[in-house]
């Protein structure tokens, strides 16, 4: 049974964990009319209610292992992380970014109690990339409505994925090409969420991604970058991923220099935000 959107409400603000642990069919209905209603226009019931409770069952481990299985692969599927992918400004998004959320939870509870095979993960990773390339709806905080935030979230479901234990390191070039990706969407980010795709370069280098791979990545991207400007022409689409190129380089930068004082790739970055900076003003 699927509760509707009021009934979920009530049912999720009084939740009974101990009928979720000793009751599957309301276990069950519980977790599917959760994941129908996850896109829900209503910011109380999609964040603060099914998110949130999803957090405390899937963190706490309450929920089966198989249940959980299924529950990966329904967040993964056209009805969820991909359900109407390639729309932009419609509420679609809610659905496919809160799906990633609870795709991040899960790949972080398993990698504590393990249910997925290094083959399995291996989909899901394909999965994850596909949708960071392909996602075109990319408002951070929508009056009315609050977070949409795709990438800032999708971010965190590709750092979740870096920190699997069966993460395959041949997928680093894949994953790098993703973060690309979200950086030359054409659109200057305005709710920080150049500042999560950070944390996917830090899980990466806590992965043991070798130094001269981030060097020549970040070199190849403002290459990536300064040829697609010279074919276009200097269009308001490369300036505008100029300016968020930038930006993610100036955060990492602070943020490495802390975190990871490596003087190689400092200088790196260094190097390109002044190139960008006398690019822009020749000064």
């Amino acid at each position: 049974m699927i509760y509707e959107e009021d009934i979920l409400k009530d049912v999720l603000i009084s939740l009974d964990i101990k009928r979720v642990l000793d009751d599957d069919n309301y276990r069950a209905s519980l977790l599917q009319s959760m994941l129908s209603h996850i896109g829900s226009v209503d910011p109380v019931l999609r964040d603060h209610l099914i998110y949130s409770n999803f957090a405390k069952l899937i963190g706490g481990s309450l929920i089966p292992q198989s249940e959980m299985a299924s529950m990966l692969d329904r967040c993964l599927d056209q009805d969820h992380l991909f359900y109407k992918i390639g729309e932009k400004n419609t509420d679609s998004v809610f659905t496919r970014s809160f799906s990633s959320l609870v795709v991040a939870l899960i790949l972080t509870e398993d990698n504590k109690t393990t249910f997925l095979t290094s083959m399995k993960l291996q989909e899901v990773s394909e999965l994850i990339l596909t949708y960071l390339h392909e996602e075109k709806d990319i408002r951070g905080y929508v009056e009315g409505k609050e977070w949409a935030h795709s990438i800032a979230h999708g971010a965190d479901m590709l750092s979740a994925l870096i920190k699997h234990h069966h993460f395959h390191v041949g997928n680093l070039p894949k994953v790098l090409n993703a973060i690309q990706a979200c950086l030359l969407k054409g659109i200057v980010y305005t709710d920080e969420e150049e500042e999560r795709l950070i944390f996917v370069i830090e899980a990466l280098l806590e992965k043991g991604i070798k130094q001269d791979v981030l060097v020549s990545w970040l070199n190849n991207l403002s290459l990536t970058l300064e040829r697609s400007m010279v074919e276009e022409g200097n269009s308001l689409t490369d300036y505008r991923s100029k300016i968020m190129v930038s930006n993610f380089m100036k955060a990492l930068f602070f943020r490495l220099k802390h975190s990871y004082p490596n003087k190689e790739l400092l200088q790196c970055l260094e190097n390109n935000i002044h190139y960008w900076f006398r690019k822009s003003y020749g000064q």
